[in-house]
């Protein structure tokens, strides 16, 4: 029974260290069992979209592009306290060093069963995220990407259905050819309905290399992990 005490004490000793190791040294960053670990994976597998209107001042304000963004967000300290995080619709309070090295703050929504991460960069908490919305509803028009999971087979549409024969009669032959594009496109706010059910839809404006005088709109699902174009409109430009 002795020898059981002791081997227990050794136990305990040896599990202590690790916690101290892992909350002190690592800070949590290597354990994706931890809470805020776990959001950022969620983030991570999303496609992460910036408010058109605002993103060009946020990343200049912050000495940011697309890659620093994303490299430093990876370190972001997210405050639970100061977030939602129940419901279908989820947002969370970010704080991260910037690309001058100073502290940045952005908010992150996210809805389940949806593929994208929207970054709000204008709006200090979440009683000024719930009049932003408002205002976006009303007055958004589109976001752009900043980030896209690296999967070369995230989008794809079913084969011999209506979508596949606009796009290869638009010059888009294959489901690499309309990732690229759809990925290079915005985000349509006013077109998309997150909260439709069972699925959110998305809603992609893209521009083909053949048709110079009209945009693509992609209506989008998030089906098994990837990115289920299921209808696709072709909208002349008004110019």
């Amino acid at each position: 029974m002795e020898s059981f005490w002791r081997r227990l004490r050794y136990y305990g000793i040896g599990f202590g260290l690790g916690l101290i190791l892992t909350f002190g040294i690592f800070n949590t960053r290597g354990c994706s069992w931890m809470p805020e670990n776990r959001v950022k994976e969620a983030i991570n597998k999303r496609i992460w979209l910036i408010d058109s209107q605002w993103k060009e001042s946020f990343y200049k304000a912050h000495k940011l592009n697309d890659k620093k963004f994303y490299r430093l967000l990876q370190n972001a300290d997210i405050s639970f306290s100061k977030s939602i995080r129940s419901g279908r619709h989820k947002v969370y309070d970010l704080t991260f060093k910037d690309g001058n090295n100073k502290q940045a703050h952005c908010l992150v929504s996210m809805t389940d069963e949806s593929f994208v991460a929207e970054f709000i960069t204008r709006v200090k908490n979440i009683k000024e995220f719930k009049k932003y919305k408002n205002y976006q509803k009303e007055f958004g028009m589109y976001a752009q990407l900043a980030h896209a999971p690296k999967n070369s087979n995230l989008v794809y549409v079913e084969k011999n259905s209506r979508a596949e024969a606009l796009l290869k009669s638009q010059g888009i032959l294959n489901n690499k050819q309309l990732q690229d594009r759809l990925l290079k496109g915005l985000f349509s706010y006013t077109e998309s309905k997150l909260n439709a059910e069972p699925r959110p839809i998305h809603v992609f404006r893209f521009s083909t290399k053949q048709n110079a005088k009209a945009d693509m709109y992609a209506t989008c699902i998030w089906y098994k992990d990837k990115i289920k174009v299921s209808n696709l409109e072709i909208e002349p430009l008004n110019f």
